[in-house]
């Protein structure tokens, strides 16, 4: 059988799909990752096949150009980061956002277009049996359209089908108008039948009329090497700070990072950051006892962790949550708001918006997150609830038999307690 998988530039939608990618290799089926060229290494890296047929779009920028727009409207405090260069502007009057959007946009579009183009070419030519595509790759939901084999939704996890909420709602799912030039109906995600989807059983997002195909997270942020240190028993507790890409180093996480940082050090902590040069650059010296790691995968450093600070992202949410471990998320985005609040609703995590929390209350919440056993009790359920959904070959033989006939019931998919 050949699967074929639709990647974008996000790393970290793509990660969420590799475990199902091996799990579909090592049952001798032929995987084949279809993604812009910038993401060429990374699914090697991951040990499956790339075709770089897409067109990437830059949605650091993209995300940037839209925190300017709120920023201008009044919807978003303080001042943006410029959205070309990602420096903190001074003023709102350094770039013309109401003129550079729409230019920004149309350059995005024709991307898009030619990302659909290039999916659907090399579809027809390979001629694959089932399709799995991630949270803005869509362009394998019209490839499999266009070749008559179903297709399956694969988001990171959290996010559904029938969102209403600013930030997880997609709106409309197909702004370049590419289904309706191949001659099909536009497209958003309530028409997606099957999902692929790694919640927690207690945190499932709205799926609509979608038949949900559970499966455990199992956490993948890249290779790496195990260093000696994180093998060694802990003589004071670890608490983990990820700065991640989609961050965006907004000039008002810094505070807040030093903040939790310096909460973390009072405890007796010992604080790893895990960050990108140039964010760990940004927050300027830091006090002893603070080790820096680039780039570092996070489910290795979790393993040996007590307590994680973060930016409220789906693939950090999750990869703590399968690891047990309590959580502080510093949201930045609307979307980060939401999934944040649908893992702290399980008491394992403590969710704070960036933008409107003060250093204080950051701190205070470090320090009931490393502290308070109630939340290590719900952290540790979370994960016994992850660990018992199906592993992701478990859904080898059902995404087979959906290539084979073309349909799935719930009576096709794995049992679990």
């Amino acid at each position: 059988m050949r699967i074929l998988f639709t990647a974008s530039d996000w790393r970290g939608h793509y990660f969420c799909m590799v475990p199902l990618g091996w799990a579909l290799q090592a049952a001798g089926h032929d995987v084949r990752v279809a993604c812009p060229p910038t993401q060429t290494e990374s699914v090697g890296r991951s040990g499956l096949v790339a075709v770089p047929v897409l067109e990437s779009v830059d949605l650091t920028t993209m995300g940037r150009m839209f925190r300017y727009l709120e920023t201008v409207a009044g919807a978003r405090p303080g001042l943006p980061l410029h959205p070309y260069t990602g420096r903190p502007v001074a003023s709102l009057d350094e770039f013309d956002v109401a003129a550079e959007a729409p230019r920004f946009q149309e350059r995005s579009l024709d991307a898009i277009r030619r990302s659909y183009d290039g999916a659907v070419s090399f579809a027809r030519r390979w001629r694959p049996d089932l399709v799995v595509h991630d949270l803005t790759a869509p362009e394998g939901a019209l490839a499999a359209q266009l070749t008559g084999c179903p297709s399956v939704y694969h988001p990171p996890g959290l996010f559904g089908t029938a969102e209403t909420e600013p930030g997880v709602d997609l709106g409309d799912g197909d702004p370049s108008g590419s289904f309706p030039r191949y001659g099909r109906p536009r497209w958003h995600t309530g028409h997606v039948s099957y999902v692929i989807d790694p919640s927690p059983d207690i945190a499932v997002p709205p799926m609509g009329d979608a038949l949900r195909l559970p499966v455990r997270y199992i956490p993948y942020n890249g290779p790496g090497r195990l260093p000696d240190w994180l093998l060694r028993e802990r003589v004071r507790p670890r608490v983990c700070v990820l700065v991640g890409e989609s961050a965006a180093a907004e000039a008002a996480e810094m505070p807040l990072l030093r903040a939790t940082i310096g909460a973390a050090l009072r405890e007796g902590a010992e604080v790893v950051l895990t960050t990108t040069p140039a964010q760990a650059a940004a927050l300027g010296p830091l006090p002893d006892g603070v080790r820096v790691l680039h780039g570092f995968p996070l489910g290795l450093l979790l393993a040996a962790s007590d307590a994680v600070v973060h930016h409220g992202s789906v693939n950090a949410l999750m990869t703590a949550a399968a690891s047990g471990v309590p959580q502080l998320a510093l949201a930045f985005t609307d979307e980060q708001t939401v999934v944040s609040g649908r893992i702290a609703v399980t008491g394992a995590a403590i969710a704070l918006s960036a933008l409107r929390s003060a250093p204080e209350e950051v701190e205070q919440a470090m320090v009931r997150v490393l502290t308070g056993t109630a939340r290590r009790a719900a952290a540790a359920r979370l994960r016994d609830v992850i660990a018992a959904q199906p592993a992701p070959g478990g859904l080898v033989a059902p995404l087979e038999r959906l290539a084979r006939t073309g349909g799935l019931t719930s009576a096709d998919l794995p049992a679990y307690a």
